[in-house]
C-alpha cells in the first residue's frame, strides 16, 4: 500500500488494546488488502457487519448522531478481540470489515458465524440511553484470491448479506412487514404488526425471517428431532451461549429443557409462529 493511502488511515483504540482503522471509501480498504497480502499472507477472508440506524431519528436530532457513534465503539470493543491481534479491522461509516490472514472460505465461515452471534448478543445487552440501536443488522464474507480476484470485488460480495436480522420500529412496523412478506401473515389470530413491540417489552430482539439453514456447529447441538419437539429454531452459539428463535420466549419449560440438552445458556428471540414452522419444516 502507497504511503499515501496509509497516512488517510486513522488508527483507533478499544478496550482491549487492539485496534481498528477508520477509512473513508472501499479503496482505501482495497489498498490495504493489496498490501496485506503482498507481505503477509497471499490469502485473505473478509466479514463484513453492516449496521442500518433509523434515518427519521438521526435526521430530528443532533445528539443521535453521537449515540449512534457510540454504539459502534460499543460493538467493537465486544467485537475486534474476537479475531486474531495480526487480523485487520476497518471501519467504514456503518459497515465492519475484518480482514483474516490466511483463512479460507471456511475460515471466513467460521468467523462469520462467531461475529454473527456476538453482534446479536451485545446489541440484545445495549441498556444505556445514550447508545443508539441499529434498525437493522446483516453480515456476509468473501474470499481473495480464491473467490474474487478483484479486492472491490471481494469487498462487494461481503457486503452482500447471507444473515440479517431487523428490529422493527412499533412506528414502522407496518411499512417493513410489506417489503418481509413471509412475515406479515397472521396464524391463529396473532397480528404480526404487534410483534416488534411485544418483543420490546420482552427485552428480546424481533427477528422477522429466519435463514433458511442454522449454521452447523449448532446443529449438534440443537438436532431438528429436539427442535421439533420444542418448537425452537437454533440461531447461533457464542461461548456459553447459544440464540434460539421461538414463538413464545417466556416459555420456561423450553428454554430449561434447552439449557439441560446443550449445558448453554439460551438467549430466545422472538419470531413468527408461521415462521418459525415454515423453518422447522426444512430441518426435516
Amino acid at each position: 500500500m502507497s504511503s499515501q493511502g496509509a497516512s488517510s488511515l486513522i488508527i483507533e483504540s478499544t478496550a482491549s488494546a487492539r485496534t481498528y482503522e477508520r477509512v473513508e471509501t472501499a479503496h482505501a480498504i482495497a489498498a490495504a488488502m493489496q498490501h496485506i497480502t503482498t507481505t503477509h499472507s497471499e490469502q485473505v477472508a473478509l466479514v463484513a457487519i453492516s449496521l442500518d440506524f433509523d434515518q427519521a431519528e438521526r435526521a430530528a436530532a443532533l445528539s443521535s448522531v453521537a449515540r449512534v457513534d457510540r454504539c459502534i465503539a460499543y460493538l467493537l470493543e465486544y467485537l475486534r478481540p474476537l479475531v486474531r491481534k495480526t487480523d485487520a479491522v476497518f471501519l467504514l461509516k456503518h459497515h465492519l470489515y475484518f480482514v483474516l490472514l490466511g483463512a479460507n472460505q471456511q475460515g471466513g465461515q467460521i468467523v462469520q458465524s462467531r461475529l454473527w452471534d456476538a453482534s446479536l448478543w451485545r446489541i440484545h445487552s445495549i441498556a444505556s440511553a445514550e447508545i443508539q440501536r441499529p434498525r437493522a443488522l446483516s453480515i456476509g464474507h468473501s474470499v481473495y484470491p480464491t473467490l474474487y480476484a478483484e479486492f472491490i470485488e471481494c469487498i462487494q460480495a461481503a457486503t452482500e448479506a447471507s444473515l440479517t436480522i431487523e428490529w422493527q420500529p412499533e412506528r414502522s412496523s407496518r411499512r417493513t412487514a410489506i417489503r418481509q412478506p413471509r412475515a406479515v401473515q397472521v396464524s391463529q389470530g396473532l397480528d404480526t404488526d404487534e410483534l416488534p413491540a411485544r418483543a420490546r417489552r420482552l427485552g428480546v430482539p424481533y427477528l422477522s425471517l429466519l435463514p433458511r439453514r442454522p449454521p452447523e456447529h449448532v446443529q449438534h447441538l440443537v438436532n431438528a428431532k429436539l427442535a421439533q419437539e420444542l418448537h425452537c429454531y437454533p440461531l447461533g452459539r457464542e461461548r456459553n451461549m447459544l440464540t434460539v428463535a421461538m414463538s413464545d420466549p417466556q416459555d420456561r419449560s423450553v428454554l430449561d429443557r434447552l439449557h439441560q440438552e446443550t449445558g448453554l445458556r439460551i438467549f430466545p428471540v422472538l419470531t413468527h409462529p408461521q415462521e418459525l414452522q415454515t423453518a422447522l419444516d426444512q430441518l426435516i
